[in-house]
């Protein structure tokens, strides 16, 4: 979910590219045409109740969940239904057994969507640590990834991560680089779990996970 979003376009294309097969859950017919049209599978998934068959059909053997709405290039913010579907996601992944749910949260939004959510900027960030807890809560192998602020500069290879009860992101990060990220944390192995802060860096992606995880 988010996969209409600059982060959830770049992470589709890295699963592809992998051979993986990514299906895309939007809220609007036509965000679902333009998806098949460009060749990813995508699923509407809505309040209302359509398509909730089918995401829990899809879901059945699915080796991992990324929630990534909301994460800078959308153009407006989170409704109440986008929350509602978020829960919706994470009681689906948990009923079908998927082994790994990654959430992109947001303390740090870019200047864009900061602008785009004007006064209800204190609620988006409030909705993003709600959702956290909610996860938490679930019983999911779950990982929560908060990024540093989001650009479209081209992929480094290189982050830093850090872990801990609550870890803060500080600095930039190209979306290229947190899609490599969330492939990573969706494939290692022994998984990788827990919260951590991502940003700009020195490290290779799989050296900054495995150091932080093995700590």
């Amino acid at each position: 979910m988010g996969i209409t979003t600059g982060l959830g376009a770049r992470l589709a294309d890295q699963l592809r590219a992998r051979g993986d097969r990514p299906i895309g859950l939007v809220h609007r017919l036509e965000q679902r045409d333009d998806l098949r049209a460009s060749g990813v599978d995508a699923l509407v998934v809505n309040e209302s109740g359509e398509g909730h068959a089918e995401l829990w059909g899809a879901l059945t053997g699915a080796g991992g969940v990324v929630l990534a709405t909301g994460s800078g290039t959308e153009t407006a913010g989170p409704s109440a239904g986008r929350a509602g579907a978020s829960g919706l996601l994470m009681m689906a992944a948990e009923a079908a057994g998927v082994a790994r749910f990654v959430l992109i949260s947001s303390l740090l939004p870019g200047r864009a969507l900061r602008e785009s959510l004007g006064d209800g900027l204190p609620a988006y960030l409030s909705a993003k640590r709600a959702a956290e807890q909610e996860l938490r809560e679930r019983a999911l192998s779950w990982c929560v990834v908060r990024p540093g602020r989001l650009t479209d500069e081209p992929a480094t290879g290189l982050v830093s991560v850090r872990g801990g009860e609550d870890p803060r992101p500080d600095g930039t990060i190209p979306r290229a680089d947190l899609a490599a990220v969330i492939v990573e944390v969706l494939t290692a192995d022994p998984p990788v779990t827990g919260l951590l802060a991502v940003g700009a860096g020195s490290e290779p992606v799989t050296t900054a996970l495995r150091s932080v995880h093995a700590g």
